[in-house]
């Protein structure tokens, strides 16, 4: 007589409480402004559906790369001199944990993001991007940690209104004509998205794209076909980044806001370096129960989250360009 075997436990949602509990004691940056992935790919892999065992195995692997957080006497913060310094992040999270404290998750955020989504490429879209993954976690501390990470690295791209709109497929072209800025060789996402915000003729492009019910869904589908067709790193964030505003939206305070995620895309697709494809290379060949399967098992937290986005990005909007995207992250 066969015997059956027990499938390993899966994580639950007290489980990641619990990790995100502990994971307040580590510090949002490390290496200098490498941004701590720690909860976004435990959200992920929860809702990806691993096993509690592979949460935990895969928390404790990462934890070793990270640095404790600085314990500090938190001060009040002030926008005009306090967001956009990466030394206030401390004192922006005792703002937003007191803010959700005294008027809740969702109106804070709300508030948060009146002021925060015109500098949404913040620190390589991972203020925007953590926040989104703590409000999928329901953890008022979690979310209160990824908007002070967004504020503390807070990221304006200058834009103008001047020109007509441009539908996507005149507004890559125009962006690709601008004249490349000089940074340093090794320099970051946030670095060179900064470096193009402040170069000649990118304001007058940038905000150009035009801005109608599908903007933010012809993004995240630019995204997910260039990164199939290139693996670039830098384009990977996009895609994360379109989840999380999508995410977000429910508290959107005013749609037109939202633009100020089109010229950070914009800064991001540059900064990348990689062709634009607005074309599937090829159709996805693998099935999503064997991706997910694969991308549980990944030690990458990019990879997990950029499963995690992809696959959920697929249930709003059908399109194979998500499969495809996370067969490029994960081969035969």
């Amino acid at each position: 007589m066969l015997t059956k075997t027990a499938l390993p436990a899966p994580a639950t949602l007290a489980q990641l409480h619990h990790l995100l509990d502990a994971g307040a004691a580590l510090a949002p940056t490390y290496r200098g402004r490498l941004s701590n992935h720690l909860p976004m790919a435990q959200q992920a892999l929860l809702e990806l559906g691993a096993s509690a065992a592979r949460l935990q195995a895969w928390t404790e692997s990462y934890e070793v790369h990270l640095e404790p957080r600085v314990a500090a006497r938190p001060g009040s913060v002030t926008v005009e001199r306090d967001l956009g310094r990466p030394d206030s992040e401390t004192a922006w999270h005792a703002h937003f944990a007191a803010r959700i404290a005294e008027i809740g998750a969702a109106g804070t955020l709300r508030k948060a993001l009146s002021l925060l989504l015109p500098g949404v490429g913040a620190i390589a879209f991972h203020g925007l991007i953590r926040t989104g993954h703590a409000v999928l976690a329901g953890h008022e501390g979690e979310l209160a940690a990824g908007l002070a990470h967004w504020a503390a690295h807070f990221l304006p791209l200058p834009t103008t209104a001047d020109g007509p709109p441009l539908e996507l497929a005149d507004w890559l072209p125009a962006l690709s004509k601008l004249s490349r800025p000089a940074y340093p060789a090794g320099a970051l996402i946030h670095g060179r998205m900064q470096a193009w915000g402040e170069s000649p003729d990118f304001a007058a492009v940038a905000g150009r794209l035009r801005h109608g019910p599908d903007a933010l869904r012809d993004l995240a589908l630019l995204a997910a076909r260039t990164y199939a067709a290139t693996g670039n790193f830098t384009v990977l964030h996009l895609l994360t980044a379109s989840h999380a505003m999508v995410v977000l939206e429910p508290w959107w305070p005013a749609p037109q806001l939202a633009r100020g995620f089109s010229v950070a895309a914009a800064a991001g697709l540059l900064a990348s370096g990689a062709e634009p494809a607005l074309m599937l290379d090829r159709p996805p060949s693998r099935p999503w129960p064997a991706l997910i399967a694969a991308a549980c098992e990944q030690d990458d937290a990019h990879v997990i989250k950029l499963t995690h986005a992809a696959w959920r990005l697929g249930r709003r909007w059908p399109d194979p360009a998500w499969r495809r995207a996370v067969e490029r992250a994960i081969p035969f």
